[in-house]
């Protein structure tokens, strides 16, 4: 079904605007388990829970949805242990600390900018891909809008947080670097059991270190549990469609459409967490907005030279 483009844009939309719900859901979280800005190993800790309860979900989608027969000698271990690593430990990593250090509008925005690291990490690992003046052109939009939301170049300093905005750009560049990884390596393996392997695999280092960490009690009340398992659902079933779609389409082409990530998830920081956007938010998303538009407009020029 996903080989048809129109309804691989739909999946992948249904995809964003579950990972753009992934900031209010995680800060809620925080406020109903009492884990602050310092509490760094209850956040890893926490992280490690959720991935594992979204592998076990994936296995799940595996045994319900899953159409293709899998054949273990085919399964390329390799590349499901160094998915997990990046896409799993090392982005969630980074993530979930930088979600108690900075707004959910503000790390929603500078996620954005995962397009434009798409296309510069498969420039170097799938150099097929060539650089053209208006994917320059988007990528300086898009740092500019990044600028525009610190505050401006004169405030940069001041205002930007490395624990907090910092590990946002950390933590996009592995989400970029994985999805570009995913586009050369995985598409003959099944997304299904990828999914949910790298997940299991990703989550046992986040749950070890965070449980040696933390110092604090966590009592998991029944909305916790509930914003736990959603949180395991968004997972599971955003990085599944994720990764089927770049079974058959290029990573560039579709990584326009991670633009919905930070519209979504402003809009539902700003009902769920009563946050509100400022001059500069607007400006920077604005710009943010541009360069992605320019960005497809350069991949249509390509189709069509090619044509």
């Amino acid at each position: 079904m996903l080989k048809n483009k129109k309804m691989a844009i739909i999946a992948t939309l249904i995809a964003m605007l579950l990972w753009g719900s992934t900031i209010p859901t995680i800060k809620t979280t925080y406020q109903e388990l009492g884990v602050g800005r310092s509490d760094i190993g209850a956040q890893i800790f926490f992280a490690g829970i959720r991935f594992f309860l979204a592998g076990v979900l994936a296995f799940i989608y595996l045994k319900v949805f899953n159409k293709e027969k899998v054949i273990r000698e085919n399964v390329d271990k390799k590349y499901i242990v160094i998915l997990a690593i990046i896409q799993t430990f090392a982005q969630y990593v980074f993530y979930y600390i930088a979600l108690s250090n900075t707004s959910g509008v503000k790390a929603a925005i500078i996620q954005s900018t995962n397009a434009f690291m798409i296309v510069l990490i498969s420039l170097i690992i799938l150099p097929s891909e060539r650089v053209h003046p208006n994917t320059i052109f988007a990528i300086s939009l898009g740092t500019i809008g990044i600028v525009v939301v610190n505050g401006g170049i004169r405030e940069i300093g001041s205002e930007f947080n490395p624990m907090g905005d910092g590990m946002v750009l950390l933590s996009t560049f592995f989400n970029s670097l994985s999805s570009v990884y995913i586009r050369k390596y995985g598409k003959d393996q099944n997304e299904f059991l990828v999914t949910a392997s790298q997940f299991i695999l990703g989550s046992l280092p986040l749950i070890i270190i965070g449980y040696i960490m933390n110092k604090n009690n966590l009592i998991f009340t029944t909305k916790a549990v509930v914003l736990l398992l959603y949180g395991a659902f968004i997972s599971a079933t955003a990085y599944v469609i994720w990764n089927s779609v770049l079974k058959y389409h290029s990573a560039n082409e579709m990584s326009m459409y991670k633009l919905f990530i930070p519209i979504f998830g402003s809009i539902l920081s700003i009902i769920v967490m009563g946050e509100s956007f400022t001059k500069n938010l607007v400006i920077g998303l604005i710009l943010v907005i541009l360069g992605s538009a320019t960005l497809n407009l350069d991949l249509e020029y390509i189709r069509n030279m090619r044509r």
